[in-house]
């Protein structure tokens, strides 16, 4: 089972500097290779890691060691050196190889390399994708046929792949400390197919195949169909699009998840649930379609479809599930008529794309285009009370433990079409003893708008509507702002929570609402409680989420850069995120569907990136690190409590301490991936 996200995370990237040459050969293309990838390689005995387990010799002509090509790179860190504290380490860059140390176990541990560095990929530790997680096992399994299919199987994602050419590498940003033993130790990965990205006018929609063109030169027909940039919607579903032809393959029968749709790759789709191509208020796209479709039947709507003149690009009649009525000609006019239906883009429409490029399909249909699972166009739908509503995050930031700032912060920007943006924020919390995957998570409030001025309408006037605002700061032993005080914020709102004495601006209180921190927020609108019966309808007739959105949360680990100039190579406090004491506290840590048993014991990540320091052992995560402005230590001890949990009573304490622990593995040399020029026909 697969749970999906809401957006395409601005993960707060550190900048890595580097002083020394890269460690990969980039040219034009990949090319093939029979490099031998197997083994294990972090012992959880505490075993040093064996480096012959994970054969590097290279069978390719001129690719030999003995020829002198291959040469142990220089690291960004001296993997030699007599290192005792931990270090912190942050890495972004082309994914060059991947290990996975056991196929068979989907919470296997293993090695990404990136940047001439071979980084442990603790087991337990769940990958961020763009709108959705994988373990790093789940990276190959769920890898397109002719990668899985592969002796080793690949996933596609590396340098060094051969499955699958005409393609880049993934990316990845890890997030990790450097251990005494000089490994280094991942304990956040963030992993994108591609961060390709392109900002244009739509000038051609193709109606019958499903889709459109950026930035295309408009002065004939012809060229209005055949330039500009092709983008395809990752839509498996049939959420926003029906598909077919141009760049597509045929479904496979033996493997039907992939392909559905036109979508080359079932790992980077857009979110279903949580949309992620709409407009910049939230509302949900759709590019209208001739196919005439066997839809759900709804009382009083007969399916009609457009016409569309292929050599011309002008379309004319309307799609029942797409309506042009919902965007008025005149363009200043922003309210839709039918809320409970998607919106379509049109010829003009400016608009922001992500994804990665691909190049699909055989013979005539064969085509190269930005397959998108992130769009949005640039125009601010609105939707009336009493009718579906829709919303989207912008950004989210929530600080990690341990606090050495001497403060707890939490912000989320979003956009909604309620011109008043009439909502309400919960932590999603993870009951590790609930067997029922539907009923693990429990939604905890942190935030509203409603009652609160100065969190709404934060745009500029007369445009004011739309954005909103949550930012919670405790800033400790000094005081905190009211408007800044999730207590206040949620007794305006009428929203109980715990915090003794209500409307309280007490740092300990209003602590205990921001801790522990969750991978997941939801955000809902008070017009979709007010109106629970309230239903959408996406573009194939299925039934589909308004009136709330759910998205991963970026984690804000300390910058010494604002603390301690000289201590700006203190590690990260991974302790600080429960689901890395047990992964049980985060989605998909068990899921009763072969991805892990629920309840028992803490499953922590193994081996864990730890933190000590020479002179004061584990960074505790329950201390600040600053002299006279530590919490008590039984409000220090939220940020490492697991489920069930409230503000008055407090939950089970995580054992850190145990889970913390330094399975001393041993660095092993890397060596680059050399790639020979060659240029692709496209």
């Amino acid at each position: 089972m697969i749970i999906k996200y809401g957006t395409f995370m601005k993960y707060r990237t550190q900048k890595v500097a580097l002083a020394l040459s890269m460690a990969v050969i980039v040219t034009a293309c990949k090319t093939a290779s029979t490099r031998s990838r197997g083994g294990s390689g972090a012992s959880e005995s505490g075993n040093s890691a064996n480096s012959g387990n994970r054969t590097d010799g290279d069978n390719g002509a001129g690719n030999s060691e003995a020829n002198g090509i291959w040469n142990t790179p220089l690291n960004l860190v001296d993997i030699d050196a007599p290192v005792q504290d931990a270090t912190k380490v942050v890495l972004a860059g082309d994914i060059e190889r991947i290990f996975v140390d056991d196929p068979t176990d989907v919470f296997s541990s293993g090695i990404i390399e990136v940047l001439g560095m071979r980084v442990v990929i603790p087991a337990n530790l769940i990958i961020q994708m763009p709108v959705q997680r994988y373990t790093l096992q789940e990276l190959f399994t769920n890898a397109r046929p002719e990668c899985k299919a592969k002796v080793p199987p690949q996933t596609g994602l590396a340098l060094s792949d051969n499955c699958f050419y005409e393609r880049r590498a993934g990316v990845v940003t890890i997030t990790a400390n450097r251990t005494g033993t000089g490994a280094v130790v991942a304990g956040d990965v963030v992993i994108a197919k591609a961060e390709e990205f392109v900002t244009g006018v739509v000038t051609y929609i193709e109606h019958t195949q499903g889709y459109f063109r950026l930035n295309g030169n408009t002065s004939t027909d012809n060229l209005r169909k055949s330039t500009g940039v092709m983008v395809r919607i990752s839509d498996p579903d049939a959420r926003h699009t029906v598909q077919s032809g141009l760049g597509c393959e045929a479904v496979n029968p033996a493997n039907p998840s992939h392909n559905r749709n036109c979508t080359p790759d079932k790992r980077f789709p857009v979110d279903s649930d949580n949309y992620t191509v709409g407009f910049v208020t939230g509302y949900p796209l759709c590019i209208p379609s001739t196919k005439a479709r066997t839809l759900p039947a709804l009382p009083g709507v007969t399916h009609t479809a457009v016409s569309f003149n292929a050599a011309t690009g002008a379309m004319s009649g309307i799609d029942s599930h797409c309506p042009s009525t919902n965007r008025p000609a005149d363009p200043t006019n922003v309210n839709v008529a039918d809320s409970k239906y998607f919106a379509p883009i049109r010829l003009g429409d400016q608009l922001d794309a992500a994804g990665n490029f691909e190049r699909m399909g055989a013979g005539v249909n064969r085509a190269t285009f930005l397959a998108a699972h992130t769009i949005k166009v640039h125009a601010g739908l609105q939707t009336s009370g009493g009718k579906p509503d829709y919303l989207i995050f912008a950004e989210t930031i929530w600080e990690v433990a341990g606090f050495p700032r001497a403060r707890n912060r939490a912000n989320w920007i979003g956009f909604s079409t309620d011109r008043n943006s009439q909502l309400d924020l919960f932590r999603l919390s993870t009951d590790p003893d609930e067997p029922d995957d539907a009923a693990r998570q429990h939604p905890v409030p942190i935030g509203s708008t409603v009652n609160n001025p100065g969190v709404t309408n934060l745009g500029v006037a007369p445009n004011a509507q739309s954005i909103f605002r949550l930012h919670f700061v405790n800033r400790f032993n000094f005081g905190s702002v009211a408007r800044r005080t999730p207590c206040i914020t949620l007794d305006n709102a009428g929203m109980t929570n715990g915090c003794v004495g209500g409307a309280t601006t007490d740092d300990q209180e209003n602590f205990k609402v921001l801790q522990p921190v969750t991978r997941e927020v939801v955000v809902k609108t008070r017009n979709k409680k007010a109106f629970p019966g309230l239903k959408s309808y996406d573009l194939s007739g299925n039934e589909t989420p308004n009136g709330q959105y759910l998205s991963p949360v970026g984690l804000d680990h300390p910058e010494f850069v604002e603390i301690n100039l000289n201590r700006l190579q203190t590690p990260h406090i991974f302790t600080g995120e429960p689901w890395n004491i047990d992964r049980k506290l985060g989605p998909q840590g068990c899921d009763g569907a072969g991805r892990g048993p629920c309840g028992g014991p803490p499953i922590p990540l193994k081996p864990f990136p730890v933190d000590f320091q020479n002179a004061t052992g584990k960074m505790d995560p329950t201390q600040q690190n600053v002299a006279g402005f530590n919490l008590p230590q039984v409000t220090g001890n939220r940020s490492i409590m697991g489920f069930g949990y409230d503000n008055v009573l407090d939950g089970p304490v995580l054992d850190w301490a145990a889970a913390d622990t330094d399975t001393s593995v041993a660095p092993t040399a890397s060596h680059p991936v050399l790639l020979n020029t060659c240029v692709n026909s496209l």
